[in-house]
């Protein structure tokens, strides 16, 4: 398969290093991330094993020289609109999947392409850069992907995956799973974020992602979901309380000890968005989202790194 990761970071470049050997794969990243491993290949650690490729990369995607019959788009939630424009002009016809952390990017497309041409992706792999063309796969509790109308290639895709080595599951109703994950990084991961907590065997904790999860669920009672929301974020908890990676650096952290723009209004203040225009309060989603925003402002969490 001719494959294109447009905007690869740490996912996305890990996704493409997967894909790499039996398909035709070019990521496209920024310039000097472009620049390194093009140069020197792309090193990924595993539980202490380092395995390194030399995978194909460009900086813009008019460098691709091929017509891609997918498109990874891996950019950050708050690049969604350039990103997905960028396809656009590139790649009109194609198939396209989308991997980011909340449900933004999927409304979006659904704008801009046919929804038979969307296979949304409910990715739960933490993917971190520890140096500039050297990732970490800290955990990976795999990927659930699905389609909105061409199960065909939905089943060409998952194979290709297989076989590659990637730990994916045909969902069965993917938009509920990436509500699901929606509602777990609002919660857990968040307050990961903020805290470094790995779990919820901390009663305050567990407080938090309770009442965090209660205001979605509130907020979704107006929103024609299609799905049980009061269910689904009884899953949630259930999945949180049994969720205890040794490791775990949510990516709104990373990017706080980095100094740099997170994804958190695509998340918490995609909630805090909802609970404004239906009149729901939300004040614990409020609280978490006002939070990560003053530590962008005053970059506290980069000091320590």
């Amino acid at each position: 398969m001719k494959v294109v990761v447009q905007a690869a970071g740490a996912l996305g470049l890990l996704v493409g290093w997967f894909l790499h050997d039996k398909n035709e794969v070019v990521c496209v990243s920024r310039e000097r991330i472009a620049e390194l491993v093009s140069k020197d290949g792309l090193e990924v650690k595993f539980s202490g094993e380092n395995k390194r490729k030399m995978i194909s990369i460009v900086n813009r995607a008019d460098m691709v020289e091929f017509e891609p019959d997918l498109v990874v788009l891996a950019c950050k939630s708050f690049n969604t609109d350039e990103n997905l424009s960028i396809v656009k002009n590139h790649w009109p016809k194609t198939n396209i999947m989308t991997i980011q952390n909340g449900v933004y990017t999927e409304y979006k497309a659904f704008e801009m392409f046919d929804k038979s041409q969307i296979f949304p992706a409910s990715v739960l792999i933490g993917s971190k850069f520890i140096g500039r063309n050297r990732l970490e796969q800290f955990f990976d509790y795999g990927i659930r992907l699905g389609s909105l109308g061409n199960d065909s290639f939905l089943k060409v895709l998952l194979k290709v995956f297989i076989d590659s080595g990637v730990k994916v599951e045909k969902s069965q109703n993917i938009m509920r799973d990436k509500w699901h994950k929606f509602m777990f990084y609002c919660s857990s991961a968040t307050i990961n974020a903020l805290t470094a907590t790995l779990d919820l065997s901390f009663e305050h904790t567990r407080w938090m992602v309770e009442r965090s999860l209660d205001e979605i669920v509130e907020v979704g009672k107006f929103l024609d979901l299609g799905f049980d929301c009061r269910a689904l974020a009884d899953e949630v908890l259930e999945f949180s309380l049994n969720f205890k990676p040794k490791v775990w650096n949510a990516s709104v952290g990373v990017d706080l000890r980095k100094g740099k723009r997170t994804e958190i209004d695509y998340l918490n203040g995609y909630v805090v968005q909802l609970g404004k225009e239906y009149g729901v309060d939300v004040p614990v989603n409020e609280t978490l989202y006002r939070l990560v925003k003053t530590l962008e402002q005053t970059r506290l969490f980069s000091d320590f790194v």
